[in-house]
């Protein structure tokens, strides 16, 4: 296997190879994937193509609002839609601009010093001839100029802080427009511009606080293991993240979230209480808390989850607007689908889904560390300032090697909704098997979220299973009525055979 991986590896360092190129045009090609994707969707949003309601559904909606349901459910999908294309269009921008020469006169402007701009003009935006220099490169060589820049991990780390300033400024009008214009028109926006703002301050300070340390610790490994040990890194490294998952799991709740939003316990009075306290009872679920979030602080949507480590005590957060919103009945119906992950150990399914996936992407990214032929392709060198490496600075290996392999971030995201719509079937099913008045409630807190959240009701297949991590609406409800067609064909029988 290893002498695999190295010959591999020899293979990838081929001088004829042109990175740049390629990284470009994959990152077009995936844009161009996403946007078909994108483009089936969007027939489901328009009036002329889907003017009512699909037939299934309109027993679960009353008759007198049940087309103007429709109608505010497709318009805001539309807006979405409309939304998320364009952002996505800015994001390939940003891309193509970061890895390309085409700001080197400007870059060189507001930076002297920051990197040598193209010394050939044959090719204006991108390809051979370029390689000297790209925008990565200056970001690169501004980091290495900063205060705190001594060595590649300290410089790795400025690069990356340089790069989540840009981002977070970019992303800050195309989320303002996303919360106080799209949200709010459709009557879900309940944030205030000063609650906006400080989201984005503690958001930036958090990625920093979480990401920098993760990164540092990533390019240390590297380092000790050394480049050649291709399946140490990726077991090093895999053991590192794990070891920072299971840390974050207890340490979220407590330290990061009530940094946003506000816990409460839950009123004993509250007529769900007592609902909560009996299902954990004949679960024999470790309940700790039951806890309030204000979740109407900022949006009107609503949810409820579980946490807390494996085989340890849990605590169950359920938003405010999902009480205001839901009946007691409803409300026990939804933790009962919740639970259901709980005794079906999802999350530590998911936690090593997670990991198998990490594995192979570390598996694949550590055949380019060290790759003076990639690195070259975007200006990069052995000659680097604070180039650790042979080839150049780790960290940016890593990063073109993420570009370079896109495709498979999209394969494996058809990969991780399969598996987590498996997932939420199981645990609709697990509600059933409580009861058959757990299923019929649930039915009706999913029809009821789904009609207060406008979220859409029809959906093309191919778009739902690459965007979508949960199940369609008319897929959980077909599901659930299918358990109880069944159950009672199950009791009538068994009733016929007593007598």
């Amino acid at each position: 296997m290893t002498s695999v991986l190295k010959e591999l590896q020899w293979r990838l360092q081929d001088p004829r190879i042109d990175y740049q190129t390629i990284i470009v045009g994959v990152s077009l090609a995936v844009a161009a994937f996403e946007g078909y994707i994108g483009s089936r969707q969007k027939p489901y949003l328009l009036e002329s193509e889907h003017p009512s309601l699909p037939a299934s559904l309109e027993p679960y909606l009353p008759a007198e609002t049940r087309q103007e349901t429709y109608e505010k459910s497709q318009a805001y999908a539309l807006a979405k839609h409309q939304y998320s294309t364009v952002i996505g269009k800015l994001e390939l921008v940003q891309s193509f601009l970061l890895l390309s020469c085409i700001l080197a006169p400007v870059f060189a402007w507001l930076f002297p010093g920051t990197g040598s701009p193209p010394s050939s003009v044959s090719a204006p935006w991108f390809g051979r001839g370029h390689h000297d220099w790209t925008l990565l490169r200056g970001a690169w060589d501004l980091a290495a100029k900063l205060p705190g820049a001594k060595g590649e991990i300290s410089t790795s780390l400025v690069f990356v802080a340089i790069l989540t300033v840009v981002g977070t400024l970019l992303s800050l009008p195309q989320s303002y427009y996303k919360n106080f214009v799209l949200e709010e028109e459709h009557g879900f926006n309940k944030m205030t511009r000063s609650t906006f703002f400080s989201d984005a301050a503690k958001g930036f300070v958090l990625s920093l606080v979480l990401e920098l340390p993760l990164l540092a610790g990533i390019i240390w490994i590297i380092h000790w293991v050394g480049t050649d040990g291709v399946l140490r890194i990726v077991a090093w490294i895999m053991a590192f993240i794990f070891s920072i998952q299971i840390v974050m799991i207890p340490l979220y709740p407590y330290v990061i979230a009530p940094l946003f939003n506000k816990y409460t316990p839950l009123d004993e009075t509250h007529a769900v209480f007592p609902k909560v306290k009996a299902l954990a009872t004949r679960l024999n679920f470790p309940l700790g808390r039951v806890w309030v979030m204000d979740g109407s602080k900022r949006s009107s949507h609503s949810n409820a989850y579980f946490f807390g480590l494996p085989y340890l005590t849990k605590h169950i957060v359920i938003y405010d607007t999902l009480l205001d919103k839901s009946t007691p009945e409803e409300v026990e119906a939804i933790l009962a689908h919740e639970l259901g992950h709980w005794a079906g150990k999802h999350v530590l399914v998911l936690l090593l889904t997670s990991l198998i996936q990490t594995g192979f992407s570390l598996l694949i990214f550590s055949l380019f560390l060290s790759n003076p032929v990639l690195l070259s392709s975007f200006g990069f060198t052995s000659t680097t300032p604070f180039s650790g490496s042979p080839g150049g600075p780790t960290i940016i290996a890593l990063f073109l090697a993420s570009a370079l392999f896109s495709p498979l971030s999209a394969v494996l995201q058809f990969t991780t909704n399969t598996v987590t719509r498996a997932l939420e079937y199981q645990a609709d099913r697990f509600a059933f098997v409580l009861g058959p008045e757990y299923a019929k409630n649930l039915k009706g807190a999913l029809v009821g979220i789904h009609e207060k959240n406008l979220a859409v009701y029809g959906v093309d297949p191919v778009y739902s299973a690459y965007n979508n991590n949960h199940p369609t609406l008319i897929e959980r409800l077909d599901a659930l009525d299918n358990a109880l067609e069944t159950g009672e064909k199950r009791t009538s029988t068994q009733a016929k055979k007593e007598l």
